[in-house]
């Protein structure tokens, strides 16, 4: 008899549980050291300051011929979900390192978001880095 507390009922084959720790398939992701100052809380409490993070008065539209512009490591805007961010402020902050952003700088980097951080609410994360929104026009 199996008891709840023992380690052959939980977590049960085939369950959730063991479905989702699957790693089959997966690449693994790098983190890479950050300076001092640079630790997740930093970037919480930077967020949370009232600093303008985004580099711009208030949210407009853009095109992508205008997110493409900012496309360098001191200058780096990204679309995730037909958002555009600055990230700049945030290169020395992410734990992947700034080459792991720079694959999306100036481009959407939506599906490389979600493949990445699947877990991750951009909006929590870049809030206060919105500079506004793509137009699926083609003109802002």
């Amino acid at each position: 008899m199996d008891h709840v507390g023992s380690s052959s009922s939980f977590p049960m084959r085939d369950s959730p549980q063991m479905l989702s720790a699957s790693t089959a398939g997966k690449s693994t992701r790098k983190k890479v050291a950050l300076k001092p100052g640079f630790s997740p809380l930093d970037w919480a409490l930077l967020l949370r300051s009232g600093e303008n993070l985004s580099g711009v008065p208030h949210p407009r539209m853009y095109t992508m011929a205008e997110v493409q512009q900012h496309n360098k490591r001191d200058d780096c805007w990204m679309v995730i979900a037909n958002k555009v961010y600055n990230v700049t402020r945030y290169m020395d902050f992410h734990p992947g390192g700034k080459a792991q952003l720079m694959r999306a700088a100036g481009k959407d980097g939506t599906k490389l978001f979600y493949e990445t951080h699947a877990w991750v609410n951009a909006d929590n994360m870049l809030g206060p880095c919105l500079v506004g929104f793509v137009s699926t026009s083609g003109s802002a």
